[in-house]
């Protein structure tokens, strides 16, 4: 589960997603986490704090 975390904040990070829709587009193409588990394991409702989480990382 945690590779799956972590190439979801990294596919965030590369393809410089903006939004939880843009995001949600790209989901099924690349086999990554959907928006809501990214959120529960983040421990957040916000998308914007996931993003940043991937900038940072």
């Amino acid at each position: 589960m945690k590779k799956a975390y972590e190439k979801s904040l990294q596919m965030i990070k590369e393809l410089n997603i903006k939004s939880e829709k843009e995001y949600n587009k790209i989901m099924k193409d690349y086999l990554i986490l959907s928006a809501e588990s990214l959120k529960y394991i983040s421990r957040t409702r916000r998308f914007r704090k996931i993003i940043k989480l991937a900038k940072g990382a």
